[in-house]
């Protein structure tokens, strides 16, 4: 049945042509003619307007599709940038919170420091340090005290001139003269790569687990009453004449981005 309007549809095609020529050549004149040409043009008419409906109901979809698609990506794209200024804004309000305890820190601790950031971490493996990037230019000396709001830090091995480096009170052999809050009992912390232990307690003396560790200000380097840590365990070992007394340091360097260099204490 298709098929047969089909070849209908083409004769009635080819006749109305045959007729056109016929009245432009003046064969035919007459209203009869125009009659005749209206009758038999109509139905490829119709089929042409259909085809040319259906074509343009197609493109205009496929732009609509277009425009919604390159709506998507500019909405995909504000939301990117928009995630993007959410990070950056929360990244500035956690450095102003930072900044503003360092502040806190140093007018309640009366020191005259310099404040640095952390920009780099020592390529040894097994060491804990960092540079700074603060140096000679700046003021800063070899052996001078590191700290944080949260307590101390270490202490300036290396200065450059625009860098130091800072080894923390955790690196293996590293060594502060601490004293404990509640007993005052003095002792000597050292740095175990990991974390700290107290050295040569007597163990007569009484260390509770939870009591704050803090400078004594006896080594020359650490002002004194400077949080160092906390004691974290005690054991009381059989035919031994001092204590094991392991300390969890007070700051957490993994952690750490911007210290005080403590200039005078």
């Amino acid at each position: 049945m298709v098929k047969s309007r089909t070849q209908r549809g083409v004769l009635l095609l080819l006749i109305a042509l045959i007729l056109f020529s016929l009245y432009v050549r003046g064969t035919f004149r007459g209203e009869g003619l125009r009659r005749a040409l209206i009758t038999l043009s109509t139905p490829p008419q119709e089929a042409l307007n259909r085809a040319y409906k259906a074509a343009a109901d197609l493109i205009a979809r496929y732009l609509y599709l277009l425009e919604v698609a390159e709506e998507n990506r500019r909405l995909k794209e504000e939301i990117k940038r928009l995630k993007l200024e959410r990070q950056l804004l929360s990244e500035k309000a956690r450095e102003a919170e930072r900044l503003r305890k360092l502040l806190g820190f140093k007018r309640s601790a009366g020191l005259k420091v310099m404040p640095a950031r952390v920009v780099g971490i020592s390529p040894q493996p097994q060491s804990r340090a960092f540079y700074i990037d603060k140096g000679s230019q700046d003021g800063i000396k070899k052996g001078m005290a590191v700290v944080s709001y949260e307590g101390v830090v270490g202490r300036v091995t290396v200065v450059g001139a625009g860098s130091s480096l800072v080894v923390p009170i955790v690196e293996r052999g590293a060594k502060v003269s601490v004293i404990l809050e509640d007993s005052r009992t003095r002792a000597l912390l050292e740095g175990l790569g990991w974390g700290c232990r107290l050295l040569y307690l007597p163990k007569e003396e009484e260390v509770r687990e939870g009591e704050r560790v803090l400078t004594s200000g006896l080594d020359g380097v650490y002002p004194k009453g400077l949080t160092v840590g906390t004691v974290r365990r005690v054991v009381r070992r059989p035919g031994e004449l001092f204590l094991e007394v392991e300390v969890v340091p007070s700051v957490d360097l993994s952690r750490l981005e911007e210290v005080l260099v403590v200039l005078e204490g």
